[in-house]
This record gives C-alpha cells, sequence and structure tokens, in this order.
C-alpha cells in the first residue's frame, strides 16, 4: 500500500526545492538550541506538534534536532489523532510506504504487525486526508535520512483506557528495538494568548510529571482541548514501560508568535522523553 501525499501546500510545501528551504528555516532554531542531557540519558521520543511549517515548524524541529543529536532511530513510531472522524478507533498502517515530497518513508512492517493483533481493525480511511501524521514525515526524512522506516498510527478513541492498552501494545512492539516514538500534538485552540499559554503550561507540568490521568485530569478542569491528548498518554505509557523515563520541555509558542495576533491563538509544545 502507498500513502499518497494529502495536505502539501496546504501545511507545508509540495515542491521539494521550497520543503527543504521551509525545513531550512525551521531548524536554525533547532539545531541552535540544543539542551545537555549528558551521556547517561538518551532521548527516545517526545511530543511535536503538526499546524502548518510557518506556524509550529520550529517548534516541531527542537524535538526532531534533540532526538538527532543524541541517536539516529531505525524507526520512528509516529502516533496522531484522527481529525476527520473516518474510519476504526486505532489504525495502524502496517505495510508499504507513505510519500513526501523529498521522497518514500518504508513501513516497519515488523513492529506494525506486532500492534495490528492488538489493533486489527486498519481503515484506509482513518489515514487518508488526516494531516496530524503526514506534517511530521518531511520532518522525519530530513532528520533521519531515507532509510528510516516508520508505524503510523492514527487514533479516533483517545479514552484512557483505549490509550492505557495502545501504550502497553506499543511498549511489546519496540522493545529492545532502536526507535522513537512521537505523540503529535497542538494544545490551546481559539484562546487569547494569556489564557493559552497559562493553561497549556499547566498540562504540560502534568505531562513532564508523566502522570496519565493526571494529565486528563488538569486538561478537563482548564478545558484546555488539545487535540491530541490520547497520543501523548500512549507514548508515556509505553515509555514509562521500557526504563525510568524523564521528559523535559524544550520550547513552547503560539500561532500569535507567527502571525502578531494574539486574540485567538493554537499553542504549540516541543518536548523530549529520555531514559536512563
Amino acid at each position: 500500500m502507498i500513502r499518497k501525499v494529502a495536505v502539501a501546500d496546504g501545511f507545508y510545501p509540495k515542491s521539494p526545492g521550497l520543503l527543504l528551504e521551509e525545513l531550512n528555516r525551521c531548524f536554525s532554531k533547532g539545531f541552535g538550541n540544543l539542551p545537555e542531557f549528558g551521556n547517561e540519558k538518551k532521548p527516545i521520543g517526545g511530543i511535536v506538534p503538526h499546524a502548518g511549517y510557518t506556524y509550529s515548524g520550529s517548534v516541531a524541529s527542537y524535538t526532531y534536532a534533540t532526538i538527532r543529536a543524541y541517536k539516529k532511530p531505525e524507526t520512528v513510531v509516529i502516533v496522531g489523532p484522527n481529525h476527520t472522524g473516518y474510519g476504526s478507533d486505532v489504525s495502524v498502517w502496517y505495510e508499504g510506504e507513505w510519500e513526501t515530497p523529498l521522497g518514500s518513508l518504508k513501513i516497519d512492517e515488523e513492529v506494525s504487525r506486532i500492534l495490528l493483533k492488538d489493533f486489527p481493525e486498519f481503515t484506509y480511511e482513518a489515514h487518508e486526508f488526516e494531516h496530524s501524521i503526514e506534517v511530521q514525515l518531511p520532518f522525519i526524512y530530513y532528520t533521519f535520512g531515507p532509510e528510516v522506516k516508520i508505524v503510523p498510527v492514527c487514533v479516533l478513541d483517545q479514552s484512557l483506557k483505549k490509550m492505557i492498552k495502545l501504550g502497553e501494545s506499543l511498549s511489546a512492539a519496540v522493545n529492545g528495538k532502536n526507535v522513537a516514538l512521537l505523540a503529535s500534538s497542538d494544545f490551546t485552540h481559539y484562546e487569547p494568548q494569556k489564557v493559552a499559554m497559562s493553561n497549556d503550561l499547566q498540562v504540560i507540568q502534568a505531562i513532564l510529571r508523566l502522570d496519565e490521568k493526571e494529565v486528563i485530569k488538569v486538561a478537563d478542569e482548564l478545558g484546555v482541548n488539545a487535540c491530541g491528548l490520547g497520543p501523548i498518554i500512549s507514548v508515556i505509557n509505553c515509555l514509562k514501560k521500557l526504563g525510568k523515563v524523564e521528559a523535559k520541555m524544550l520550547k513552547y509558542s503560539t500561532s500569535g508568535d507567527a502571525t502578531g495576533n494574539y486574540d485567538s491563538v493554537v499553542g504549540y509544545a516541543s518536548v523530549v522523553f529520555f531514559v536512563r
């Protein structure tokens, strides 16, 4: 199966030349601000936004650049929310490749077929027009090279129970492998800058404490309509089963920082997870 490009020229340039120019712009931020973790800590995943590159691309680059500085994964698992409402509750793309304007990325069929045992209801419709995973692929290709494999997981049912199950399945599928796990999510949607930043940072603090239930609780209490809390919870749950995990926020910004309009913004965060 080949998944064609669906949202290029909307979220990012379709022209390979223009796309490389845009990625270079994004990474001029991320590669220039790498944190020092020390040799005993190894980044193994993170949170990345999925808006248009003009708005959130530089934020995403912090996560990608930090992981690449410490490791080159053989496989990147991307768990993204389903915005379209089409398809199954959890849809794992299990074979073939996904196209990008820079080239295609092959599916890690070994990992994906392990996940498929727990989530057998693959539906093409879940992925066909969904952007939360697609916008990550040029970043992955640019950062880790064309030989890296991917496992796209599109999530419609973001209930705590379902995401814990997904986390457990992910941990079994990737244990012992050279992988990076990414949760694709934006944070507050369409609130004033001060409200969005205050609320988002409180949710992010719960994420940094790696407490799945607290993440949901804080988001519900504040009314934070982050679209990918489920993917975040599944990745946290997975990583906690793989070793001693810590988390660090690298960057937070909003769409207002790109447009100058702070009356109604969307929040974006770069978070990295690392293990000892």
